[in-house]
C-alpha cells in the first residue's frame, strides 16, 4: 500500500521544521519525501528564518560577522534556554539599555579619536610640505588631511572594534525582539552620535603639540597696525 503524501494543511511549518530538525537522517528523508512541494518550500523558508534569528542572537555587536567568542556565548545561551519556557517579548530593561550605550559608545569614541587626531596631524604635515610647495591654503591642507584620516579610519575600523570587544564591555544580552524595538535602535543611534562627538573632541589633543598662532591674535595685530 503506497504512502499518502502529506499536505500543507496537515500541520504548520513550525511543527514540520521542528520534526525534521529533531529526527535522524532516515526519518528526515522519510518526512521530506512525504511532503508536497509547497510544504517543502514552506518548511525550508521557516527553517531559514529560524537560522537568521539564531544568527542575530549570536551576533552580539551586530556587525554581521560571528566571532569565536560570540559563537561560544550563543552556544552556552542555547543550552541554558533548551528547557526554559518560551521567550516572552519583554522590553529592554534600564540595565540592558545602559549596557547598549557603553557597548556602542566605546567603538565610536575610538573611531572619533583616530579620525580627528589623524586629520590634524596629517593636515599639519601637508600644510608644512605640499602647502608650502604649491601654495595651497590651510583649509585645503585640512581637507586633504581629512581625506587621509577617513581612509585610515576605514582600514582601522575592524581593529578598533576588536579592541573594544577585548575590553570586556558589558553585554546587554538582548533578545531578537528587543533588538528590533525602537527604544534600542534610538539608544544605539544616540550613543553612537555621542561617542563620535566625544571621540573627536578627545582627538583634538595633537593641537597641544603645535605652536600655531591664534587667528584672533593675528586679527588683533592687523587691527593695531591699521590704527
Amino acid at each position: 500500500m503506497g504512502r499518502s503524501r502529506l499536505h500543507w494543511s496537515d500541520t504548520t511549518p513550525s511543527v514540520l521544521a521542528a520534526q525534521v530538525a529533531a529526527s535522524d537522517a532516515a526519518t528526515q528523508a522519510a518526512i521530506l519525501d512525504a511532503l508536497s512541494e509547497d510544504a517543502k518550500r514552506q518548511v525550508g523558508l521557516k527553517y531559514l528564518g529560524e537560522l537568521e534569528e539564531e544568527f542575530a542572537r549570536a551576533d552580539i555587536n551586530t556587525d554581521g560577522k560571528l566571532s569565536f567568542k560570540e559563537f561560544q556565548l550563543w552556544a552556552k545561551a542555547t543550552v541554558e534556554r533548551k528547557h526554559a519556557p518560551d521567550e516572552v517579548k519583554l522590553p529592554a530593561t534600564p540595565a540592558q539599555l545602559r549596557a547598549v550605550v557603553v557597548q556602542t559608545m566605546v567603538p565610536y569614541m575610538g573611531f572619533g579619536i583616530v579620525d580627528n587626531s589623524m586629520m590634524i596631524l596629517s593636515g599639519e604635515a601637508i600644510d608644512n610640505t605640499i602647502g608650502v610647495m604649491f601654495g595651497i591654503s590651510t583649509l585645503a591642507a585640512a581637507a586633504l588631511g581629512n581625506s587621509f584620516s577617513n581612509g585610515l579610519g576605514m582600514v582601522l575600523h575592524g581593529a578598533i572594534e576588536r579592541f573594544a570587544c577585548a575590553l570586556g564591555l558589558p553585554d546587554p544580552r538582548l533578545t531578537v525582539h528587543q533588538r528590533g524595538t525602537d527604544v534600542v535602535k534610538n539608544v544605539k543611534m544616540a550613543a553612537g552620535i555621542a561617542g563620535v562627538i566625544l571621540g573627536c573632541m578627545l582627538g583634538m589633543f595633537p593641537l597641544l603639540l603645535f605652536n600655531a598662532p591664534n587667528s584672533h591674535d593675528s586679527r588683533n595685530s592687523q587691527a593695531d597696525a591699521s590704527d
